[in-house]
């Protein structure tokens, strides 16, 4: 989990943001008007301002894994917020699912949006975990389940650390250097924010 700032918010919804909420609160069963939320400029918005990554786990967002328009605070507990841009970012589908409709305007919880959202977490490996004392941190790893289970995302990390240890062992062997060079290149690289797993890469380096 990275820190990220919140881009700018898109023409369409600045244009039609209080009509739109206006139609949904008017008819909450309506699909059209429940989910104009999802408008491509939006969704193509939020995925810059995350580097096309689930905000929570750091999955990358991609055709098999198109990732869902999320709500921090939950609409269904604060309809004032449907179309707030500053509420919407990115999530995969499984975390998506794992928050539901948790209330993180009443209870504490990860914001990826603060400042400090870095240093309330560690990588252990493949494994999250809050730092110690931190109940929102833990509340928020826990219901995510970046501490356990997830196998699917846990395998694919795992994956990502054997090729990141296997570069640094390249970079230490290298007697070349030219080479070495672009190999550090390429760790720095896979340590950016729009990086897979960045959080985690970082922390093996």
């Amino acid at each position: 989990m990275r820190h990220h700032q919140k881009g700018a918010e898109p023409q369409v919804l600045t244009e039609n943001k209080n009509e739109w909420q206006a139609a949904y609160l008017a008819d909450k069963g309506n699909a059209t008007a429940r989910y104009r939320y999802r408008h491509p400029e939006i969704k193509n918005s939020l995925l810059t301002e995350t580097g096309h990554k689930c905000i929570y786990c750091e999955s990358k967002i991609g055709h098999n894994t198109p990732g869902d328009v999320e709500h921090k605070a939950p609409s269904s507990l604060y309809e004032y917020l449907h179309f707030d841009w500053t509420n919407l970012t990115i999530a995969c589908t499984e975390c998506n699912r794992r928050k539901g409709a948790y209330d993180t305007v009443s209870d504490p919880f990860l914001d990826p949006y603060l400042p400090d959202i870095e240093a309330r977490i560690a990588h252990h490996g493949p494994v999250v975990v809050s730092a110690a004392g931190d109940v929102g941190a833990e509340i928020g790893v826990r219901r995510l389940e970046l501490d356990r289970g997830r196998n699917d995302l846990m395998e694919r990390k795992v994956e990502k650390i054997v090729e990141i240890n296997h570069l640094k062992n390249r970079i230490i062997q290298c007697g070349n250097p030219i080479l070495r060079e672009l190999l550090e290149a390429d760790l720095n690289r896979r340590c950016q924010i729009d990086q897979e797993f960045s959080g985690m890469v970082r922390s093996l380096i």
